[in-house]
């Protein structure tokens, strides 16, 4: 008996430092796998469910379907990386988080690559997982345009109706609703998600802004969600055009985001969390360090993503 329990330990062991050996130590490295992951999950599921809507002609589901495949998708994104890198997924979010000091400045060219690295991985996967049904739908003429257009599978256009400035605010606004409702998510002196919740009431919140302001645009909301995926199409068959299309609606997507993650993020600071009252005097020891620690843990508090 003591044999064998000294055997198990030693095996124990072994498999304890062969574990050891194998663990990524650079703080760099492992945030940037981590969002590349999550970004990879979230958008395979994202992008599949608009694949698996276009090329099965409303037979496999519809526009709620990739609303709910993003929602999702964001939420097991969540998942995957949320307390590594805090699974942004979104270079939005990313600047938003370094302009109100959440992120160093140092890590926003990391996580944006990884992000774009993970957002063409994905689109990549799903073409090949439907290479024959979207063949089969175009006939084999791959195009951005026109009634069998698929090059929307991938990355967003606007609709027919949309002028770039209308586009533009469209953006600006959707992501200004994004970060503002991300913010107060993660505001532990306010009403923030449950503990262990977060990554639902995220999904949630993607779902609510695909089914109330998605329909101008595809609600991209997110830059490098975007263009990873529009460099996958110029690169994979559908050329110049993906640029091109929309009056060269390319930009929108990245720039727009951008500044009203921004907007969104501040306005909820300026309106809100600047004015949270202070913690009292006449709280306990006890009470003092609660609050404290609250603080704290939404000064660090990364789980705030798409």
């Amino acid at each position: 008996m003591k044999s064998q329990a000294f055997s198990q330990s030693v095996d124990q062991g072994f498999s304890q430092r062969k574990t050891r050996s194998v663990r990524l130590r650079n703080e760099f490295v492992r945030v940037g796998l981590a969002e590349c992951l999550s970004t990879y999950v979230m958008m395979v599921f994202g992008l599949g469910s608009v694949a698996q809507v276009v090329t099965g002609q409303g037979a496999f589901g519809h526009y709620i379907s990739i609303n709910l495949g993003f929602g999702l998708g964001v939420a097991m994104g969540i998942h995957v990386g949320g307390k590594v890198s805090g699974a942004h997924m979104n270079a939005a979010v990313s600047f938003a988080m370094c302009v109100f000091g959440r992120l160093v400045w140092k890590m926003l060219p990391l996580y944006v690559f990884s992000q774009l690295v993970g957002s063409f991985l994905a689109a990549g996967t799903v073409y090949a997982v439907y290479y024959e049904a979207i063949h089969d739908y175009c006939g084999g003429n791959l195009t951005v345009t026109g009634v069998k257009a698929t090059a929307g599978i991938f990355a967003t256009y606007p609709a027919p109706y949309l002028s770039l400035l209308g586009g533009f605010i469209d953006q600006v606004f959707g992501t200004a609703m994004l970060l503002l409702c991300l913010v107060a998510l993660s505001d532990q002196r306010n009403k923030p998600a449950a503990a262990g919740n977060e990554p639902a009431i995220v999904g949630l919140l993607v779902l609510l802004i695909g089914i109330s302001l998605g329909s101008n645009s595809g609600y991209a909301i997110n830059p490098t969600r975007d263009i990873g995926p529009r460099l996958f199409t110029a690169m994979a068959g559908w050329g110049a055009d993906v640029f091109r299309s929309g009056n060269g609606w390319w930009w929108v997507p990245i720039v727009a985001p951008t500044i009203g993650g921004v907007l969104g993020a501040g306005l909820y600071k300026v309106l809100v969390e600047l004015h949270h009252p202070p913690i009292s005097d006449t709280c306990t020891g006890l009470e003092r360090l609660k609050e404290t620690a609250s603080m704290e843990k939404q000064k660090s508090d990364c789980d705030v993503c798409v």
